[in-house]
């Protein structure tokens, strides 16, 4: 388990799409509505004309839907709440205290990337669970943001509503700087599930200039806990420098590529990510692969998924890279690739070169069932032929002289 360090309280939310909460507004020429949040005052200038989301490609996720679209799983969001513009099934819980209505749009933005219209599982179902108004709440008019306490309260209230509603996933894209028992204890309750958190292993934080960015290692929750799949993100390639955007982390499993990616924002119109590299997004995509995934293996555990996205990263280096873990997520690979977990998520490491077992074994024997019965055969025919031979021979002896 990691160490506990204290420090300021701050939100890591990653790019936080936020949604005024006066009056619509419209987006300045250039800006997208997914970085943002913003309700754009028509379709025509909100809706994008992108068809294709590159992270989606650079992780080979199309050929994993030709497999499977995640029919059958639910995906708990826990964020911000959920808007009704997805276009798919979502149940929606809340914590105590929090506004009426939406007053962000991260959460609805996040759940496009698991499972809109062009999200990776498309066919999931999504709970969302909503723990914060926004990321800079106005204490003033009631607003509250990301907290350890309001995220143990959520993740308490989705233990219980498993025991009615089950889900196969959890998604977090939410973080904070500073450990709390509460929320650990709450932590430990959830991973004891058969479920797969996924978690944003962190972005670097504007709140606060004072903050030095760690150049190892970050102390970020609920990712540091146990039992969490943590996710973080990068540019367009593996050695692109991300480190004023995201923070390198320790028990960082796998990372996913976020710009370019497609989604829908709070009045469901059709929006793609500017290139920000966020650790949020990042989780979004790979709680999508791991919802493929469930409903590809729905008798597997859910430590068997994850053995099989972590051995079929790009790479597959195994853990310890504090950037991007043991690689970047390949969907098609974790799908299709032959491998036997263990329920405990074990998995044979394998290694090139020539054993003894991997040569062709030898011929084998041929067995000739009728082989006694022929022998005894042989020689009673050979017997028999030596006693016809001696009569032969015999015979002249035995033969009568005629009388003169």
């Amino acid at each position: 388990m990691r160490r506990a360090t204290a420090g300021p309280l701050v939100a890591l939310l990653g790019s936080l799409a936020l949604v005024p909460s006066t009056a619509p507004a419209s987006y300045a020429e250039g800006e997208d509505p997914c970085d943002k949040g913003i309700i754009a005052e028509s379709e025509r200038t909100a809706d994008t004309r992108a068809r294709t989301s590159e992270p989606l490609v650079r992780m080979h996720v199309p050929e994993a839907q030709a497999i499977t679209r995640g029919s059958g799983v639910t995906v708990a969001v826990v964020d911000s709440g959920v808007g009704t513009g997805l276009g798919i099934d979502v149940v929606s819980v809340a914590v105590r205290g929090l506004q009426p209505t939406l007053l962000s749009g991260h959460g609805t933005i996040v759940a496009g990337l698991i499972a809109g219209p062009d999200g990776v599982a498309p066919r999931a179902r999504i709970l969302s669970m909503r723990v914060l108004d926004k990321d800079d709440p106005d204490p003033q008019r009631g607003e509250r943001g990301v907290s350890s306490a309001l995220l143990a309260q959520g993740i308490d209230l989705l233990v219980a509503q498993h025991r009615t509603d089950p889900f196969d996933v959890v998604n977090i894209s939410l973080a904070v700087r500073e450990d709390d028992p509460v929320l650990a204890r709450a932590m430990r309750r959830l991973t004891r599930l058969d479920v797969v958190v996924v978690a944003a292993s962190g972005d670097v934080s504007t709140d606060d200039d004072s903050l030095e960015p760690p150049t190892s290692d970050a102390d970020v929750f609920p990712a540091d806990y146990p039992g969490v799949l943590v996710v973080n993100a990068i540019g367009d390639s593996t050695t692109s420098d991300v480190r004023g955007a995201v923070l390198p982390n320790a028990v960082t499993d796998v990372a996913a590529p976020t710009a370019g990616a497609l989604s829908v924002n709070l009045n469901g119109q059709r929006c793609q990510i500017g290139e920000e590299v966020a650790t949020s997004y990042a989780a979004a995509e790979v709680s999508g692969v791991v919802a493929l995934l469930r409903s590809r293996f729905p008798k597997e555990s859910a430590r068997q998924v994850v053995a099989r996205l972590v051995r079929t990263a790009e790479g597959a280096e195994g853990t310890g890279n504090p950037w991007t873990g043991a690689g970047v997520v390949q969907a098609a690979d974790a799908l299709t690739r032959v491998l036997e977990p263990s329920r405990k998520g074990e998995t044979a490491v394998t290694a090139a070169g020539t054993g003894v077992d991997a040569q062709a074994p030898p011929a084998p024997e041929r067995v000739d069932a009728y082989g006694p019965s022929r022998a005894m055969l042989m020689w009673v025919a050979l017997g028999a032929g030596s006693l016809l031979a001696l009569a032969l021979m015999l015979r002249p002896l035995f033969r009568r002289t005629p009388s003169g």
